[in-house]
């Protein structure tokens, strides 16, 4: 019996799109079974009319449901999209436990078109190997990748986010009233900043246009700092302090400290912040307390990869950003755990030096890194657009057959270990209010019940 055959996948949440039903449909064409578990009806709305399992008991009882669910089935593989959710992360710790193979997947670090697929966990758990000479020798064994873009818009993510949470917001609770979102701030609330950021849109274009023909005038020198999401995992699970906002803080007050005077620092905001972190307002104020506001600016829009190729270099918490800056050629430092973090690719020094003599990578790593990652944890697909779905569940399925004999325990370790926490608790603690996490706005705080921090 070959391992399809002996593979019993276990799917948990995935993206708000059909995007695993397309996976469960490859795993049973080839002779595999697939399980399914829904924790709430944005679940069952992209599973339907496949047959599913429900968990709807309250949190502290999912491990053990889940032991006995793996028994009682025989499960030998769980999916799930990120490690960062609560319910996932009980996920990884039982599947370890009982010795079964856990596959997380999500956005791909090579942008566009391609999805990660690694085994156990991401960025500070990562288990990809994280010394030169083994990716070299991995990179040899990357498949070529020539394959054409995928079609994909924002109006079809929109209505998809929609139809996942319009029936969670208006019969959970009578569904499914124990279950807590991964969102970061209630539903009714993320469509609020949108509606409100769409009525301010061809001010923010203007604004944005202007800043960065500023910012791309020859001569003029600044370090570009792509922002995440407040909620997102990546900061909450994988970045020291665990807090964008704190770690914003920190990166000025470091640049008041030790950058020239000449230098400027530009944030850009993230293309799906929905408008609510009011990032332009809070790093003003940082700024002016700093009294370097004349030389901070916030943009949002802009073309990304201009402003990289025209900027000293990168400071990144561990966007796949970083990535896209360090295969640019730019100099690149990364806050928290990213698995492109190593020497020869990013800045290694602390981030006060790193104002004064940012250092490139070295010439051709980057390219070598890009096709280990190729030969390891990336296939070409996507969450949106029928072809990027299809493609992706039949990578994604290859994907899960193949034993990762690269995976590293000691390249997790090492990744968990937090570089730059040292100085950045030292930055915060020398900061004064307004400094650390802002307040919630009241309507956030008055409809942010039943949440959980984080993103899809």
């Amino acid at each position: 019996m070959n391992r399809m055959q002996r593979l019993a996948l276990l799917i948990l949440q995935g993206p708000a799109s059909p995007f695993l039903k397309r996976v469960a449909q490859v795993v049973e064409q080839r002779g595999g079974a697939v399980h399914k578990i829904n924790f709430c009806l944005g679940d069952a709305v992209f599973w339907w009319p496949r047959r599913a399992s429900w968990f709807l008991e309250r949190d502290d009882r999912w491990p053990e449901f889940l032991r006995q669910y793996i028994l009682r089935h025989g499960i030998t593989d769980i999916l799930m999209l990120g490690d960062g959710r609560p319910k996932h992360a009980e996920a990884v710790n039982v599947a370890r436990e009982m010795g079964i193979k856990a596959h997380i997947f999500e956005h791909g670090y090579l942008r566009p078109d391609w999805l990660t697929v690694e085994p156990y966990g991401m960025s500070s758990q990562s288990l990809l190997p994280n010394d030169l000479e083994t990716l070299k020798t991995l990179a040899d064994k990357a498949p070529p990748t020539d394959s054409p873009s995928f079609r994909s818009n924002f109006l079809t993510y929109a209505l998809y986010d929609l139809t996942y949470h319009v029936p969670n917001v208006l019969l959970g609770w009578l569904v499914h009233p124990h279950y807590r979102t991964h969102g970061a701030v209630h539903p009714t609330v993320e469509y609020a900043g949108w509606i409100g950021k769409a009525l301010r849109q061809h001010r923010r274009r203007r604004e944005a246009r202007r800043i960065e023909e500023q910012y791309l005038v020859k001569g003029t020198r600044f370090f570009l700092f792509p922002l995440q999401l407040p909620g997102d995992y990546q900061i909450k699970r994988h970045a020291p302090v665990g807090d964008h906002f704190k770690l914003v803080s920190a990166v000025l007050r470091s640049f008041a400290e030790n950058s020239p005077a000449e230098v400027r620092l530009l944030f850009k905001i993230h293309p799906i912040d929905n408008g609510l972190s009011g990032w332009q307002e809070k790093i003003r104020q940082w700024a002016q307390q700093l009294r370097i506001v004349d030389r901070v600016d916030v943009i949002d829009g802009g073309n990304l990869d201009r402003l990289i190729g025209a900027s000293e270099g990168v400071v990144t918490v561990n966007s796949t950003v970083g990535l896209t800056a360090v295969l640019a050629g730019r100099p690149t430092i990364t806050l928290g755990a990213a698995i492109y973090d190593m020497r020869g690719l990013t800045w290694q020094e602390d981030l006060a030096r790193f104002w004064k003599e940012p250092a490139p990578p070295a010439p051709g790593l980057p390219e070598t890194f890009a096709k280990a990652l190729v030969a390891t944890i990336q296939v070409r697909g996507g969450f949106i657009g029928k072809e990027a779905m299809r493609i992706g569940a039949e990578n994604l399925v290859e994907r899960l057959l193949t034993e990762p004999d690269w995976a590293s325990d000691e390249a997790r370790t090492i990744r968990g270990r937090f570089r730059y926490a040292q100085e950045i608790e030292r930055l915060l603690g020398a900061s004064a209010k307004p400094f650390g996490t802002p307040e919630k706005p009241p309507v956030e705080r008055r409809l942010h019940h039943r949440t959980e921090p984080g993103q899809q």
